[in-house]
Parts: structure tokens; C-alpha cells; sequence
């Protein structure tokens, strides 16, 4: 009965780690107008509540994404939404115009 138990528990947490996939994508974000670095960029998974990030001083930003994520969302006050597929790539540097 223990073997089963422990069989069971570990078929439980490697489920529970393939519901749990992410993937790192990072990437600078810079201005279509004069190609400087724009910080505080908002960064979203599309259909993902709660997973997201914001561009540092840099324009750079690295965030978490489910692998079932197929776009990332860019917003910033005063310029166009950026709604980007993501693909297979784990570099996605962004012009906000």
C-alpha cells in the first residue's frame, strides 16, 4: 500500500510541474521616435491574469510566461498598444510608437 502512496504522489507532483511550464522571454523595448530605451513599459501574457512584468530603466524586461502563451501585450501611457507573437522565441525586442 505504501509503494502505491508514493507512486501516487509522484505522478501528482509531475503533473503538477507540466500545468506549471513557463518559459523566459526577455527583451528591450525602445521608442519608434528616437530609438531611446523606454522605461515602465507594462508587459502581459495575453489570457494570463496576473502574469506580467514592467520594463526597467533600460527598456529591458524579463518575464515568466506560460508556454500555452502565444503573445505578449505592451502598453505604455501616450503610445500605441504592441501586441506581439511570441513564437518560439525567447528574445522579443520591442519599438513602441
Amino acid at each position: 500500500m505504501r509503494n502505491v502512496t508514493l507512486l501516487f504522489a509522484l505522478f501528482l507532483f509531475l503533473g503538477s510541474q507540466a500545468i506549471m511550464a513557463q518559459r523566459q522571454i526577455t527583451g528591450t523595448i525602445t521608442s519608434a521616435e528616437d530609438g531611446n530605451s523606454v522605461p515602465g513599459v507594462t508587459v502581459v501574457a495575453k489570457g494570463f491574469a496576473g502574469v506580467g512584468t514592467i520594463s526597467d530603466f533600460n527598456g529591458k524586461y524579463t518575464i515568466e510566461a506560460p508556454t500555452e502563451a502565444t503573445d505578449l501585450v505592451f502598453t505604455f501611457v501616450g503610445m500605441q498598444t504592441q501586441e506581439v507573437a511570441i513564437g518560439s522565441s525567447t528574445v522579443l525586442n520591442v519599438v513602441m510608437e
